[in-house]
């Protein structure tokens, strides 16, 4: 496998390419023709890593799920600028918003010229293709999973040919999620369950399985999703569980994916931690959600911290340690996807199949490595249901905008977010489609409760 740290001095060829059907001009001298990066495994393996890089920057893996935790219940924000998230009053020409769509479609434009590309090489040996196929399948269905959840229906790209897509319509959400479930399962079936390299940075066939358990719980494909959660679970690698404050290092036991980083620090770390002592975090927890740990719970104590701000005490995320170069044996690689997510999806789906004693035993495999005592036996349904809603937020809190996803998957957003936030209007359960793609695609129309 192409190495991260060296992957940078192959992609300079490769941005003449990218934009290659965006201008009508010769190509220059010097620059790599489109087949032929194909049929060369380095610049092949370049292309994908690529997508994986541009996946683990500040609009797509850091500021969105920052955005997401906002919006929902999960954090506050000392800055003053980014208030309207918290008070969930953003408007159609905000920049971050904007930011965090284009890179989206970014990702999804060059995971399609390398399902294109591979598919044209001639000279790629057949594993080699399967795997990026299945690398570029998996990566176009998680950033069409996000489009989704935070702006509802959104148009349908599959081809690199932008007088194709420049004026393309919304999708409606039930055509998006069937691409991204075909995606997946093609994927499932085209990865390999080793690993392509010596760490778990690439997409392997349990990565693609992962997702799609996640996709199936929140599309309320309730079996699919106990069957898939079931199969990473029962793979053998990722369990047993570890203790939390090791979770999020480099190459982790129970990380099914988790993207490469040059010194061994995270964007999240960077956000969340405070710059040095007596100094503040940014984007504290919400008292609610802070107030949801039960005493004894180590997870507390392994992954917040405290600093005091104006007389006031506040918690702020600290799953990632790191905020600069981490010494060797605890660098922290931005983490994907984890097997204790499969745990709670799992639970989650059996207590949606009126199983609750099979969810009990997921949820109660969580709480014991986290010190609490398991749930008793005698929960019914709806209060099992709340018990993993509650589980959950504990445990996956700030990660990829769990909890924003979460409250939508449930239908309970209107029900828990109109308490805590006296300016709650449902419409906000959806973000604004941004005005500058409206302007540039008359097509696209506006979501309820925006102009």
């Amino acid at each position: 496998m192409l190495h991260y740290r060296n992957y940078y001095i192959i992609l300079f060829c490769l941005l003449f390419i990218s934009c290659r059907k965006l201008i009508e001009v010769e190509p220059p001298s010097n620059e790599v023709p489109s087949e032929s990066v194909y049929d060369d495994e380095a610049m092949a393996d370049a292309a994908v890593a690529d997508i994986y890089a541009g996946l683990s920057g500040y609009f797509s893996g850091n500021i969105l799920s920052v955005i997401n935790g906002m919006t929902a219940d999960e954090l506050n924000t000392l800055n003053i600028y980014h208030r309207r998230y918290v008070n969930n009053a953003i408007l159609s020409d905000d920049a971050l918003i904007l930011s965090s769509w284009q890179q989206f479609y970014r990702l999804i434009y060059r995971a399609n010229a390398v399902l294109e590309g591979v598919s044209a090489a001639r000279k790629l040996p057949e594993e080699k293709a399967k795997q990026l196929q299945g690398e570029a399948l998996f990566l176009r269905a998680f950033c069409y999973y996000y489009l989704l959840n935070c702006w509802g229906d959104v148009p349908l790209i599959t081809t690199t040919d932008v007088e194709q897509t420049a004026s393309a319509p919304r999708s409606g959400s039930a055509v998006v999620y069937d691409l991204v479930m075909s995606d997946l399962k093609t994927a499932a079936s085209l990865l390999s369950a080793a690993y392509p390299g010596t760490e778990k940075v690439r997409a392997n066939k349990w990565a693609a399985v992962a997702m799609l358990a996640r996709v199936s719980l929140q599309t309320h494909n309730w079996q699919q999703a106990a069957e898939q959660a079931t199969l990473v679970l029962n793979a053998g690698i990722y369990t047993p569980l570890i203790r939390p404050d090791s979770v999020f290092l480099r190459n982790s036991r129970p990380a099914i994916l988790q993207i490469w980083t040059n010194e061994g620090y995270t964007l999240p770390g960077l956000t969340f931690i405070p710059v040095s002592a007596g100094n503040y975090s940014f984007y504290p927890f919400t008292d609610d959600l802070i107030a949801g740990f039960e005493d004894g719970d180590i997870r507390k104590a392994m992954w917040t911290g405290s600093f005091t701000y104006a007389g006031l005490l506040y918690h702020y995320p600290l799953k990632y340690k790191n905020r600069a170069a981490a010494i060797s044996g605890r660098e922290e690689y931005l983490m994907i996807l984890r097997i204790e997510e499969m745990y709670l999806i799992r639970a989650e789906a059996l207590a949606q199949l009126e199983n609750v004693t099979g969810a009990l035993a997921d949820v109660n495999v969580l709480r014991k490595r986290a010190g609490l005592p398991g749930l008793s036996i005698l929960l019914k349904q709806d209060e099992c249901l709340l018990a993993i809603e509650k589980e959950r937020r504990i445990e996956l809190f700030t990660e990829w905008g769990d909890r924003w996803l979460s409250l939508r998957r449930t239908n309970r957003i209107d029900t828990v977010l109109e308490v805590v936030k006296p300016v709650w209007k449902s419409t906000a359960a959806l973000y604004p489609i941004p005005q500058e793609e409206r302007n540039r695609n008359p097509k696209l129309t506006q979501n309820d409760g925006y102009q």
